[in-house]
């Protein structure tokens, strides 16, 4: 998903704070002490230090290849959300990496795209719908967008190009071979807004949610299309910029590609509302500080109803206080007025949540719903935990 290095969640023991009373008894308890005559002062100043905080709200992100393979699936896994009071279910509607299969096949009967080999014969975008609305729980459809394997092989002129010693070469990913296409073809947009579309006209969602909307740094896209664009428009070729250091052009360069990625949002939300005015839509997005990969919260925020910040600070190597310091002020800063979902893996210390959750409730009293990842399977066991985590 959303950027996060594949790893499988590792369901850590723990102990968590148990209050004396529940509130419902604290009420009680405060008023016999005041008809009795007692001391309601000290009893109510007791009575207020054990009680529960609010708990936060919980939303699921499911890796559909991973936790789907028939319809006692959808059924386990929404009975298990259910129990443990989960709110919405981000559900992929679109595979988001290479890893299992191609990232870009669909796990619904698509006219667009092609169907995941091992989902060819069930809806499970209906199948979790009926079954998590019976319940009384949300479905998003998740749909990745740029991470596409199914549409730069569709179209090699998608193919997302990079910049290297003034040449230019198909960009495959870092570690492993990935495949992105590029966010400012017209074609590779038209391609992707198409299929928003046909699920929000033929599913009854409560929601989209967008992932890499994005690049992965400043030397990309360099494609002949793109280059003659950005020359059009400037004067000079953006390969002929110097990318490796903080400087006028590349400043231009990547406020330009940003403009670019934050028009497309706001072309999904219009393509959204011809269909069905006011659904909510969202966008996972990196850390604001990330500049490079070409997208802006602030200008993302016009045209979306959340945001959804991916706060793994181990992933990219920083503290723990990254968190409070910087991802979830700056995303603040930048969309003021919009609902901000953070997005928490589930294989932390305790330290490390109890830390996150205390800053949150008291610098970010805003934040009343965390969003939940797990790259594998969502066990009994995981829920447990999160839903445990709620309360610190």
């Amino acid at each position: 998903m959303v950027a996060g290095r594949p790893r499988e969640a590792t369901i850590v023991n723990r102990q968590l704070r148990r209050f004396a009373i529940p509130q419902t008894i604290a009420a009680l308890v405060l008023v016999a002490l005041s008809c009795s005559g007692g001391a309601p002062a000290n009893a109510q100043k007791a009575v207020a230090a054990q009680a529960p905080v609010s708990r936060f709200k919980t939303e699921i992100v499911v890796r559909t290849i991973r936790n789907l393979r028939n319809r006692a699936d959808v059924e386990l896994l929404v009975e298990m959300a259910a129990r443990h009071e989960v709110g919405v279910i981000n559900l992929a509607a679109k595979q988001d990496e290479d890893d299992e299969i191609a990232s870009g096949l669909v796990f619904y009967p698509s006219t667009i795209a092609p169907r995941s080999p091992q989902h060819k014969t069930f809806d499970f975008l209906k199948a979790m719908i009926e079954a998590a609305h019976a319940r009384g729980i949300k479905v998003r459809a998740w749909v990745p967008q740029f991470h596409d394997q199914v549409a730069a092989r569709k179209d090699p002129d998608w193919q997302m190009q990079m910049s290297a010693s003034a040449r230019t070469k198909p960009y495959y990913g870092g570690t492993k071979k990935e495949y992105f296409v590029n966010p400012l073809s017209a074609g590779v947009q038209d391609y992707q807004r198409s299929i928003v579309a046909e699920i929000v006209r033929n599913y009854n969602v409560d929601g989209i949610v967008l992932d890499w909307l994005r690049f992965d740094d400043y030397n990309m896209d360099m494609g002949a299309d793109t280059r003659k664009r950005y020359k059009e428009a400037f004067g000079y070729d953006p390969i002929t910029i110097n990318l490796a250091s903080d400087n006028p052009l590349r400043t231009q360069w990547n406020a330009w590609r940003t403009a670019q990625i934050a028009r497309y949002v706001e072309s999904v939300r219009k393509a959204i509302n011809e269909i069905k005015p006011g659904l909510d839509l969202g966008v996972y997005i990196l850390p604001p500080e990330f500049i490079e990969v070409g997208q802006d919260a602030g200008q993302f925020s016009q045209h979306v109803n959340f945001l959804s910040p991916m706060v793994y600070f181990d992933d990219w190597g920083y503290p723990i206080s990254w968190v409070h310091t910087n991802v979830l002020p700056q995303t603040r800063e930048k969309a003021r007025g919009v609902t901000v979902v953070p997005v928490m893996d589930t294989d932390w210390s305790d330290a490390a949540y109890g830390e996150i959750m205390t800053h949150m409730r008291k610098e970010f009293p805003e934040i009343s719903t965390l969003s939940w990842f797990v790259y594998g399977v969502w066990t009994e066991e995981t829920f447990k935990r999160i839903n445990m985590l709620r309360s610190l």
